[in-house]
């Protein structure tokens, strides 16, 4: 992280009054934790509540997190979203790269011409923002921020609350350390987070334990039914058409970490996860090994993210989308590989 970009930002959040933070659509616990963690951090600086705008209802196994009664929906009330922003003189926009990960709340970002600041660690950042903060090195957001912190002078102003915001946000975007946490420096600032008092074990359990019995029948049939392997290709996959999801009492988060199920098969690589929404089929990517599935996200699905973590969409029907999937990866299977 250059200095610069460390002195700018600590000049931005001093010279503002009200600031807001912004995450994207289908937020994870590194966009809410991180943006809770953000704005629990400027509001000791403003001395004033900063408000958390995030584009649709974040999962229940999120909804614990400290502060999280200051987040604003934009669809369950896109004009209290656009009047904090009109109110506001700095956007902190965090875990996110592209314009369209905000969906429907995009114009109501992009059109205010409120000066912003990205931080993030997805490639390529595209924002029309005054400052960019991204590391593409970093495990998460949540891990960028309290680095950013500590380098602003501000250690003394984290406390509990923005540690179990930016634990959370570290914690599940590596999935508990099991992929992107191979750098030594992710594991100290956990170590240095572990210092405040909460308890990590209440926090997995929060997390991790606090699925409805459908979803966890819902794994149970994508396990038994829906889960293919395309042969000869270390690939396999799992597409669920909206009926089946309404079927087993769907809500948001539920399919969380699915697409990582079929890593338990011996010698597979690539996995993927489909569910057809109303107008798209969403699609998430993961990778073990030399596969980059940022690259191929956005070759053929209008995607990107990170070499091993992406995600993409595909127009209707999902019987289409599925079998682009398997014609494309079937071109590219001499590319997976250990």
């Amino acid at each position: 992280m250059k200095e610069e970009f460390v002195q700018k930002f600590r000049e931005l959040t001093e010279s503002a009054r009200r600031p807001a933070v912004i995450t994207h659509f289908d937020p994870d616990g590194d966009a809410v934790g991180s943006a809770l963690g953000m704005a629990l951090y400027l509001q000791k600086k403003v001395k004033n509540k900063v408000p958390v705008l995030i584009p649709n209802t974040d999962p229940a196994f999120l909804q614990w997190l400290p502060g999280h009664d200051q987040v604003v929906f934009y669809d369950r009330d896109p004009e209290a979203c656009a009047r904090v922003i009109q109110a506001s003189d700095l956007l902190i926009l965090v875990d996110f790269n592209v314009r369209n990960r905000l969906k429907k709340m995009e114009p109501c970002v992009f059109a205010s011409r409120i000066p912003s600041v990205l931080i993030d660690h997805h490639p390529d950042p595209d924002l029309p923002a005054i400052l960019v903060i991204s590391d593409t090195e970093r495990s998460s957001t949540a891990e960028l921020i309290y680095d950013l912190i500590m380098r602003c002078g501000d250690a003394e102003l984290i406390d509990t609350d923005i540690a179990v915001n930016l634990f959370t946000g570290i914690m599940t975007d590596t999935g508990c350390f099991s992929y992107n946490a191979s750098r030594p420096r992710t594991f100290e600032i956990t170590a240095q987070l572990l210092q405040y008092p909460f308890n990590k074990d209440t926090v997995y359990r929060n997390v991790y334990d606090f699925y409805s019995e459908q979803r966890m029948r819902l794994m149970g049939y994508c396990l038994h039914q829906k889960m293919k392997v395309i042969p000869g290709c270390r690939t396999a996959y799992i597409a669920l058409t909206r009926k089946e999801l309404e079927d087993f009492h769907h809500e948001p988060g539920d399919t969380e970490g699915f697409v990582n199920l079929p890593f338990s098969i011996r010698g597979t690589l690539v996995t993927a996860l489909f569910t057809e929404k109303d107008d798209h089929v969403k699609i998430s990517f993961r990778s073990r090994g030399s596969f980059a599935v940022n690259t191929f996200a956005s070759r053929y699905f209008s995607g990107g993210g990170h070499f091993h973590a992406a995600g993409g969409e595909y127009p209707l029907p999902l019987d289409a989308a599925v079998q682009k999937f398997t014609e494309m990866i079937q071109q590219h299977k001499d590319e997976i590989r250990d």
